[in-house]
């Protein structure tokens, strides 16, 4: 190799004598800010509509029901639904089912939309709401998949109708008839045909078969039963007992508390269910020939056209079909849930026992109920002047 000239020597040495002194760049600091955390991907398909009504639901605050449910009910959905989602709930109680209607009427007429939910009989829902096309389905506002399953639902069916209009949520077994527990032995009735004793006429409550709501229960029950024609003879002997028609709920298990009647015929289970838990000497029956099972006052629609909260209105519903909001439901309305999911303890004797007749509600079943109303006008007429 050929010797370098001194002063290209000098040069290359101080070049690599400054290379090696100079200083070298720090490696990046790492510190817990700058550790990479884990993006949460964004939420798609149905958990992200939900997120959104509920969003917009929080930011309306307040949810609009016109209901029969009672005020334990009332007390208990709100409540949790508050606590859950942070909104409101305003109840409007209606006493009777058949009052709701003309009640709706009057607003729309007057260009006014104050409800949000229905909750009522699903007789007057079906038979007068439906006609009067006052209903929107439901169907469509379903996002959450435990409320969409069918198989969490008595008899594999959420909607009651085929236009998927009405939500049974309650499914109580019921006889429809019921006693004064210091007035009437254990065992001392077990038929409906032991009503026709002459030793009870005149201590007998009746709630109004002439109307939707449980005296038309009753009578629907027994034509399921005996049949249409059985039931029509039933009735003209029973008339005879001279029943004391009442159409307040309050007034006919008061009556029956007080013994100012011994038995009680059209019994509304909540109703009735509330006095018992307060101590009261009533009780419903079971009888021989069986029951129903029914939702009545427990059952739940949507008013057509323009909602007053519609995004709340979207998460009640969603939510009171879950297993949580039906067992907050089944609570306070004190009627076991349509959910084949939620407890039925403490409702024993609203559940029908091994071999028990059960005659189902379903649309046919209710358009009978629609159909059986003149026939009890007819024969009770002498009784409601």
């Amino acid at each position: 190799m050929k010797h370098l000239h001194p002063v290209v020597a000098i040069v290359i040495l101080l070049v690599t004598v400054l290379a090696a002194c100079a200083p070298r760049e720090a490696a990046p600091a790492t510190s817990p800010q700058s550790v990479a955390v884990p993006v949460k991907p964004a939420r798609t398909g149905w958990e992200a509509d939900w997120e959104s009504v509920v969003a917009a639901a929080r930011k309306e605050g307040v949810l609009s029901i016109y209901d029969q449910w009672g005020p334990q009910a009332r007390i208990e959905l709100n409540k949790a639904f508050k606590d859950k989602f942070g909104i409101d709930i305003e109840f409007t109680s209606v006493g009777k089912s058949s009052e709701l209607v003309p009640k709706l009427d009057r607003e729309r007429r007057a260009g006014l939309y104050l409800a949000d939910v229905l909750g009522a009989g699903i007789v007057t829902i079906l038979t007068e709401m439906k006609p009067a096309g006052i209903l929107a389905p439901i169907e469509s506002m379903l996002i959450l998949p435990d409320a969409k399953d069918t198989r969490n639902w008595t008899g594999g069916r959420i909607f009651v109708d085929a236009g998927k209009l009405a939500v049974g949520l309650s499914s109580d077994f019921n006889s429809y008839v019921g006693r004064n527990t210091e007035l009437v032995k254990d065992g001392e009735i077990k038929s409906y045909y032991d009503f026709l004793e002459p030793k009870w006429k005149g201590k007998i409550v009746l709630a109004d078969p002439t109307v939707t709501g449980s005296g038309n229960g009753w009578v629907f029950t027994m034509a399921g039963l005996l049949g249409v024609d059985k039931t029509k003879d039933y009735l003209r002997q029973f008339v005879k007992q001279d029943p004391a028609i009442v159409r307040d709920l309050r007034l006919q298990v008061e009556g029956l508390a007080r013994g100012k009647y011994a038995l009680y015929a059209g019994v509304h289970a909540p109703t009735m269910n509330e006095f018992k838990n307060m101590g009261a000497p009533v009780d419903k029956l079971r009888v021989k020939e069986g029951g129903s099972g029914s939702a009545g006052s427990g059952s739940i629609a949507m008013p057509a056209g323009q909602l007053p909260h519609p995004n709340a209105a979207r998460v009640f519903i969603n939510w009171l079909l879950t297993k949580e909001g039906q067992t907050v439901f089944s609570k306070g309305y004190l009627r076991p849930s349509a959910r084949l999911d939620v407890s039925t303890a403490g409702f024993e004797d609203s559940v029908p026992l091994a071999g028990e007749k059960v005659v189902v509600e379903d649309e046919d079943g209710i358009k009978l109920k629609g159909e059986l109303l003149p026939v009890a006008r007819e024969i009770f007429a002498p009784l409601m002047k």
